[in-house]
């Protein structure tokens, strides 16, 4: 008796090839939210270069830095920068956190900022992005004329981490 052998028939093959085709959109879709946001979280570390800083300049003059040359760092935004961030600057004691260089596309120009507060215990705390405010007894750092006023971040809110997320 003849066994007959036979292989997948076209539309078998088309229908593997079709599986394949979209489990790989998928995937290419989430690698690129994933590399997108290890920028941000590299722009997030350099944040935290420009924040003590501002929190020495307010433990010594009483109110929080109006600009970069205020914090005692250098006066140029672009003099603090990353693969990923163009310019660390400082508003007011608002650290601003521009991107640039190689940033991805979704994110590039874009700008995430960090807001300090006081807290009861005279402690600083600091909001991220698009969090809310870190607590119902804090207020936005203040002194000398000078108020930190939160600025709602540029760039895609999915981009951050959940920590800067409302």
């Amino acid at each position: 008796m003849s066994k007959l052998e036979r292989g997948f028939t076209l539309i078998e093959l088309m229908i593997v090839v079709a599986i394949i085709g979209i489990l790989a959109s998928i995937a290419v879709s989430a690698y690129q939210t994933y590399t997108v946001r290890a920028q941000v979280a590299e722009a997030l570390n350099m944040a935290a270069g420009a924040k003590a800083p501002v929190v020495d300049a307010f433990n010594m003059t009483g109110s929080p830095p109006a600009d970069r040359s205020a914090a005692g760092m250098t006066a140029l935004p672009g003099d603090t920068q990353g693969k990923y961030v163009a310019a660390v600057d400082i508003d007011d004691g608002r650290v601003d956190i521009t991107f640039g260089n190689d940033a991805h596309q979704d994110i590039q120009a874009g700008v995430v900022s960090f807001t300090p507060y006081m807290a009861p215990s005279g402690s600083i705390v600091w909001r991220c992005g698009a969090a809310g405010v870190p607590g119902p007894t804090v207020v936005p750092l203040t002194g000398g004329g000078v108020t930190a006023v939160h600025a709602a971040p540029t760039i895609d809110t999915r981009y951050l981490p959940s920590s800067c997320r409302n």
